[in-house]
């Protein structure tokens, strides 16, 4: 993989950006970066949209748990043709018309795409997630029962599933879900979803993704009330969220440990730029690319709630960008070891250096 121009973009959950803090928003702006770059690694996050996931196929689906020890050079990623998944649902969600969806959802996905399903399990008893806006702006939340849903996980991993998609009920405060449809506040399952799937992977070692189930009082209130923010548009035009999971999981590569990769696996060595907003640079990945010298392209137009920008952090290693438009601009001068000055003007003369 060492020759292959490897991209990763990186939009983190739960805190608001403007680009990709919504459903599927982020994903215009990652097909345009992968067309740049050989293969691009993205996380659930830049690329789901509710029932659609519409990234280019040479984009790696990379749950945030595996991306983060990808980074800390913990694992590898190992590219599959595809997996088979189990399903994971919340018996805390009584509401029957939700668990009715998200099994049509299901056939939808394996009749369209011919995912392969091993099984569908229902928790043995609620998984109790509930949503928590922290002082900053951004949301995590809590789980009552983790176990409820890593039991079943676990047992789909024996019975041959190689990822999982996870479906359960989040709390969340009915203001800031209103305020969410508006484009007023951040994606308040974001945080918690994170937190879920990322306990999924620990704990199965697969490939792992959260899908929110939305009880038919918080679709009708929330979802289907009117004109919402074009963001959010593809959640209130049908909320059958396990789509894009299971779309995303069908081909998301395997996490390896390193003494196990094959030379064709993904590596961090082969990393050669990543994306991401400029004021949100504080994550595992984009420290891991300062401490190698991996270029990190932060884009300011991406606004989220956080102030974590590469002056604050002292990065020496990240080029600032306006847009996306640029961030492709600066990717494409990389492949091609271009220098970034030599494209902008004014251009800088060169002096000699007296000792």
């Amino acid at each position: 993989m060492s020759e292959s121009f490897i991209a990763v973009h990186v939009v983190p959950t739960g805190i608001g950006a403007s680009i990709g803090g919504f459903v599927g928003d982020a994903v215009p702006a990652t097909n345009l970066l992968a067309s740049v770059a050989e293969h691009l690694i993205v996380h659930p996050n830049v690329v789901n949209g509710v029932a659609l996931n519409l990234m280019r196929p040479n984009c790696y689906y990379v749950e945030g748990f595996f991306l983060d020890n990808f980074f800390l050079e913990k694992i590898a990623l190992r590219p599959v043709l595809s997996n088979k998944i189990g399903v994971v649902l919340d018996s805390g969600c009584k509401d029957k018309e939700a668990l009715d969806l998200a099994m049509n959802t299901i056939d939808a996905i394996r009749t369209n795409e011919g995912v392969r399903i091993v099984e569908i399990m229902l928790s043995e008893k609620p998984v109790g997630g509930k949503s928590i806006r922290t002082s900053s702006g951004a949301f995590l939340g809590t789980v009552q029962s983790p176990e409820a849903f890593i039991k079943p996980a676990l047992m789909l991993k024996e019975k041959g599933a190689e990822a999982i998609a996870l479906g359960t009920y989040i709390t969340a405060e009915g203001k800031y879900l209103k305020l969410y449809f508006k484009g007023k506040c951040p994606n308040p399952y974001g945080g918690l979803e994170a937190l879920i799937s990322h306990t999924a992977s620990l704990k199965t070692s697969l490939p792992c993704a959260h899908a929110p189930l939305v009880s038919s009082k918080e679709i009708k209130e929330f979802m289907f009330s009117g004109i919402v923010d074009p963001r959010a548009a593809a959640e209130a035009i049908g909320p059958a969220y396990l789509g894009c999971v299971l779309q995303g999981l069908r081909k998301a590569p395997q996490a390896v440990g390193l003494s196990n990769s094959y030379s064709t696996d993904l590596k961090l060595e082969d990393v050669k730029a990543l994306v991401c907003p400029a004021d949100a640079m504080g994550g595992i990945p984009m420290l891991a690319c300062e401490k190698k010298g991996i270029p990190i392209i932060g884009v300011k137009e991406n606004k989220t709630v956080l102030q974590v920008s590469a002056k604050t952090l002292g990065l020496k290693n990240a080029i600032i960008v306006n847009n996306y438009w640029e961030a492709a601009g600066v990717l494409a001068c990389l492949k091609e070891g271009i220098d970034i000055s030599s494209v902008r003007r004014p251009y800088l003369k060169l002096h000699w250096h007296k000792k």
